[in-house]
């Protein structure tokens, strides 16, 4: 390791090499707060200098190796660190190249630092004084050459940096000065620590280890970066090139932003457990899991098993398609819905449905019942223990395969596990959504879409339509008098309420207009079947029209819009504990009335976990049962009674919810 104080304008000078970011690096990804910070620490030292005030400005270090060519051809720098500071001195030079009038100054940049003029014809990526990573490549290039740039291109961050250092260049000399005296006494006082590797010689200077350690003013490595420099750096530079442009370039080209949690994900699939989320704070600890899992496998086969199923994980993410119209159908649901945790889950079955372990109506079903099942647990709000669980549903794959019925197979899995899993029966959701302030839920207006699509076979799209409080959320004189004498109250306890709420078009404001004049709207003009059915043939809007409403919308969305099979509407769906017995609370029973089946005029209302209340006394259900027989002279021998046997709940045995 050789390090050395040099000026950083010398070390670009030098047209015997070519700086070269190796595929392993991350892109280019300064911003314009870097870009500016950088500007202003040029401006501060030329300012100082023109005053007389001799100073430098240390840029920090720059750690490369040098590659050897061939006779007669540039060798490479190949930089480890110091990419961002050397592509965005770069950017710099090119702005002033391109703002100056000065035919000798421009062929100085370019001669001196963007080009290489010792580079042979053929040698065309040579000729760049500093090679970039195959993704930011083109842009930089056309920059360096004056080619003009694609609307694309120009949406790049290293055309916007290019961008901002010509308005700030342009601004400088409209002050009166000169941006050529700028590099001569600002950027020409940069120095730089150059650290050479030489692994060659010296085996702990490994450039893979260095690269690991190493970070951009203090941005760790992602997940994405780590990954990529373990499965490249030990290769050589050809192979390296090669594998990158072949399998890397299209995960990054099709998972922009996101490579990070899609390695997170695949981890999780093929070790079939879950980890944390790929956050700075986790990055390194996930690539440690990451080298564990793959360690036995070759860079190539990693990398060509991740890049085939990157397209796969892009129709997970918004906009994403798999080009089935069906199952794009209902994965867009999912995507709406946000459940990122199932992501891993969701990616195997894909990959399972490319590898025709299911057809394109088993995967339909599939994911159809796992939005049901996500969509009765999001009105509910429940999440709690889904990112530990649902990457775990992956065990499930070979389940499901051998399974006749697909959607079927997936229902009774989603039904037995824990109660915090649980899939919620019409009970527990009707008696919620009785009361609950609908209006808040965040997928409030995607479940009123879904039933309007019911209705009609069409779904409003979203930038159409807007949430309606029939009931208005502030009261005129006329709609006091329409809820009569207790409108405060009424208002209080409905106004959110699922009963009290429509889909309008956005140019419709109806706000506190009179129920026959919305009426006429939701008939008329409102192009919606949900703004009619059971509003628009009531005379009054009131409490009893609001709870009336709330009955049918209810009904139909639990019976026809997020249907479950008839045996499991009033029955548990999870996975019960055997050693606990009979629970009220998992079953979600505290607050209702049960009812004694030999008698159903004789009730006691759940009180707690295992308890009820009879007769202003709180008894198990057990002792309670054995005490209403010996009172009926009906007590059998052993005097012992399973009280769930004997009592019911809506009509259903307690021993056949549970």
């Amino acid at each position: 390791m050789v390090p050395n104080e040099m000026k950083l304008l010398n070390m670009l000078s030098n047209n015997d090499v070519t700086f070269f970011v190796p595929p392993y690096q991350r892109n280019y990804e300064w911003t314009t707060e870097q870009c500016e910070a950088f500007f202003d620490d040029v401006e501060k030292t030329y300012e100082k200098n023109s005053h007389g005030h001799r100073t430098e400005h240390f840029f920090g270090s720059i750690t490369y190796f040098q590659t050897e060519r061939p006779f007669g051809q540039t060798n490479e720098l190949v930089l480890i660190d110091g990419q961002q500071r050397i592509t965005t001195t770069m950017l710099f030079l090119c702005a002033v190249r391109d703002i100056s009038d000065d035919d000798a100054l421009k062929n100085f940049i370019n001669n001196k630092y963007l080009r290489n003029a010792n580079a042979r014809d053929e040698d065309n990526e040579y000729k760049i004084k500093l090679k970039q990573v195959e993704t930011d490549w083109s842009v930089y290039v056309h920059l360096i050459l004056q080619n003009a740039l694609t609307d694309k291109e120009k949406t790049t961050i290293i055309y916007k940096n290019y961008r901002y250092f010509i308005s700030r260049l342009t601004q400088f000399e409209q002050n009166g000065k000169d941006a050529a005296r700028l590099i001569d006494l600002g950027l020409n006082k940069f120095s730089v620590i150059s650290i050479e590797l030489e692994p060659d010689r010296n085996e702990w200077e490994n450039p893979q280890e260095v690269f690991e350690s190493m970070n951009s003013l203090g941005k760790p490595l992602s997940l994405a970066d780590l990954v990529r420099n373990y499965l490249l750096l030990g290769l050589n530079g050809k192979t390296q090139e090669t594998l990158y442009k072949k399998y890397w370039l299209h995960i990054e080209q099709t998972l922009p932003g996101q490579v990070s949690n899609y390695i997170r994900d695949f981890m999780q699939w093929h070790y079939k457990t879950s980890y944390k989320k790929a956050t700075e704070a986790n990055y390194k600890e996930l690539y440690r899991i990451f080298k564990e899992i793959f360690s036995g496998l070759g860079a190539e086969t990693v990398m060509k098993k991740l890049s085939n199923c990157a397209s796969l994980y892009a129709s997970l993410l918004p906009d994403g398609k798999t080009g089935h119209p069906s199952i794009d159908y209902e994965l867009k649901d999912i995507q709406f819905l946000r459940v990122t945790t199932a992501y891993s889950f969701l990616l195997a079955l894909l990959d399972a449905w490319k590898g025709e372990a299911f057809s394109d109506d088993d995967i339909v079903s599939i994911l159809h019942v796992f939005k049901i099942y996500i969509i009765r647990r999001r009105i509910l709000g429940l999440t709690q223990a889904e990112n530990k669980a649902f990457p775990l549903y992956v065990n499930y794959l070979d389940q499901l395969e051998n399974a006749p019925d697909k959607g079927k197979a997936m229902l009774d899995i989603l039904a037995h596990q824990e109660n915090r899993l649980r899939l919620p029966n019409d009970i527990e959701l009707g008696r919620y959504l009785e009361t609950a302030n609908f209006y808040n839920l965040q997928s409030c207006r995607f479940i009123l879409s879904l039933i309007e699509e019911k209705l009609t076979k069409n779904r409003p799209g979203d930038e159409k339509i807007q949430i309606e409080h029939i009931m208005p959320q502030t009261l005129n004189q006329s709609w006091k008098e329409e809820l009569g004498p207790d409108y405060e109250t009424v208002h209080q306890e409905y106004v959110n309420t699922i009963g009290n709420l429509t889909l309008i078009r956005h140019n419709q404001e109806l706000g506190n207009k009179s129920f026959s004049l919305k009426k006429e709207v939701y008939e008329n003009n409102a192009g919606l079947q949900i703004a009619r059915t059971d509003i628009t043939n009531r005379k009054k809007w009131n409490k009893a029209s609001i709870t009336n409403r709330a009955r049918w919308i209810i009904g139909y969305l639990l019976t026809e819009v997020i249907p479950i099979p008839e045996e499991m509407r009033r029955t548990n769906n999870f996975k019960i504990k055997a050693t606990r017995g009979l629970s009220f609370l998992e079953l979600q029973l505290i607050g209702e009335t049960i009812s004694f089946c030999p008698d159903s005029s004789i009730t006691a209302k759940v009180v707690s976990d295992k308890e009820v209340e009879f007769e202003g006394r709180r008894w198990l259900l057990s002792p309670l049962t054995r005490e209403l027989f010996r009172r009926m002279g009906m007590l059998n021998k052993s005097g012992a009674y399973k009280g769930s046997q004997y009592w019911s709940f809506d009509g259903i045995k307690l021993s056949s919810i549970i």
